[in-house]
């Protein structure tokens, strides 16, 4: 490792040195020819007075390697503190990055290639020509300074250095992927720390309540798994294969040999690394800063709607894991909040499912049921409602889709309410809820003419004492305004029904008055 520092420190000095020297001696090898031919063309641009000549142009090599001098320093003092705020590897990144390397380089090449050049003045050789190349190399210089800090002041901006990070990862795998560049472990530790390096911005960022940059890493690392699913399944098998070095990431470090081996046989070494630091932005920001933590589940559910697209069930399951946890995080917290948002990204998984996978949407169903209920136990009321719902929507899909297990889904919609008169006063509104989207569905049902569907719900609700059914009818028709009347990330009343919906509840409210439905 120390052998391979050094390389990696002499390299640029051999490079700038050698590329130095080339130039000043093809320059000097140019006025050699020039004088053999006559006297130089660029002769007639300088003074003649040989002592004046060379204090001036001496002057120059003190110019531009002050210049130089004043450029690195506030250059590294603007890297500096942006590698403070965010991360000390910008400042690698900075060095690394070939704009960066090119201007400074030629600030160095011309300093070296001036104090030669003024050095090599004589009474008896004067090298016009690479006098004249040094003066248009150093305005060249001079003319670089303002937009190089142009340059560095937009190459840390959060958006662009994010932005070269993943264009750099995704061009590895997409290397590895197709061919052009054999597999080494080097590459997967480099995707590895690159993902860390967004995560560690991202951290400092919440830490600092820039909530602007937090939500931007969690695009990058977003977009970064979209990216990277689609060659995924070209990878070699090497690269999803633990090598040991995971127990010192902090991403993987806690996890048993069990989850690790689960990990490595689902290929989802990259999908864990990246849902593992949305786990910890989540319970930080879940109650403090919750457009961060919205902004998890957004691109939860991004990355697991690129896993259904590439039919890469790895992913999708590791995205289920951590919707689930994301679930248990806001009901064990009791905050309703988190987890209302959460299921309504779940469920738009779900949606995209019924068309590509309805078996997968039962399995969906049932965590909702399941997390509904948990909620429910914990005293956070509003949850399985807010369930309720959800899944009643996921069965007007599956019916509109004719999904294959629309009867399977709508048996276990059918469960998830407890029985009334099991439940305590405090319970109650959340179970009418559940009613009440049950309700929402059979008068779905019998608007498009499935009226066996419907008495299937009827059914399952007969059993209610008719004075809480008259409950439930007043809350629906006394429910007029779609738009919910406070702040909320759906900003919908779940009670209400549509105009069109109203008389197929008229009938369906009809038949609790009767001893058999019709």
């Amino acid at each position: 490792m120390k052998e391979k520092n050094k390389i990696s420190v002499l390299k640029p000095l051999v490079v700038l040195m050698g590329m130095s020297l080339v130039l000043y001696f093809v320059n000097r090898a140019i006025d050699t020819h020039l004088n053999e031919l006559g006297e130089s063309i660029f002769a007639s641009l300088y003074f003649k007075d040989l002592g004046n000549f060379v204090n001036s142009f001496g002057g120059l090599s003190e110019v531009i390697t002050a210049v130089l001098g004043i450029e690195i320093t506030a250059v590294a003092i603007i890297v500096q503190l942006a590698a403070n705020k965010y991360s000390s590897k910008i400042m690698e990144l900075f060095i690394t990055n070939k704009v960066n390397f090119v201007i400074i380089s030629i600030f160095i090449i011309t300093s070296i290639n001036t104090i030669l050049v003024s050095n090599t003045i004589t009474e008896v050789y004067i090298p016009y020509w690479s006098i004249t190349f040094t003066l248009f190399a150093v305005s060249i210089s001079l003319l670089l300074v303002i937009p190089h800090f142009s340059y560095v002041f937009n190459f840390l901006r959060p958006e662009n250095f994010l932005f070269f990070v993943k264009r750099d990862t995704v061009k590895i795998i997409k290397k590895i992927a197709d061919g052009k560049k054999t597999y080494s472990k080097s590459d997967k530790d480099e995707v590895s720390d690159n993902i860390t390096f967004v995560g560690d911005i991202l951290l400092n960022s919440v830490y600092q309540g820039d909530r602007a940059v937090a939500i931007l890493c969690l695009d990058t690392l977003s977009s970064f798994v979209s990216d990277y699913l689609p060659y995924k399944k070209q990878l070699p098998d090497e690269w999803f294969r633990l090598t040991g070095t995971e127990s010192r990431d902090p991403d993987f470090s806690n996890y048993s040999n069990f989850v690790l081996r689960t990990i490595e046989e689902r290929r989802v070494i990259i999908e864990r690394k990246v849902f593992r630091l949305y786990d910890v932005i989540y319970n930080v920001t879940k109650a403090t800063l919750r457009d961060v933590a919205s902004g998890v589940l957004y691109n939860s559910e991004a990355i697991a709607l690129k896993a259904i697209e590439t039919n890469d069930s790895g992913a999708l399951h590791t995205s289920f894991q951590y919707m689930n946890s994301y679930l248990r995080f806001a009901i064990t917290g009791k905050d309703p909040r988190s987890a209302f948002n959460t299921l309504e990204h779940y469920r738009i998984i779900a949606e995209k499912l019924i068309e590509t996978d309805p078996d997968l949407v039962e399995q969906v169903s049932f965590y909702f049921k399941y997390y509904g209920q948990e909620a429910n136990k914990y005293g956070v009321l509003f949850i399985l409602e807010t369930a309720a719902h959800d899944l009643c929507k996921l069965n007007e899909l599956a019916y509109s889709k004719k999904a294959p297990n629309r009867d399977k889904l709508l048996a276990m919609f059918l469960t998830l309410d407890e029985r009334m008169d099991e439940a305590s006063e405090s319970k109650e509104r959340s179970l009418i809820g559940v009613r009440i989207a049950q309700t929402q569905l059979a008068a779905f049902y019998l608007l498009n003419g499935a009226v066996d569907l419907a008495r299937l719900i009827f059914e399952d609700m007969k059993i209610e004492p008719s004075s809480r059914i008259k409950k439930i009818e007043e809350i629906i028709f006394s429910t007029t305004n779609e738009e919910f009347w406070e702040i909320t990330p759906r900003g919908i009343n779940f009670y209400y029904v549509a105009p069109e919906r109203r008389n197929a509840l008229k009938q369906f409210f009809t038949w609790f008055d009767q001893d058999i439905p019709k």
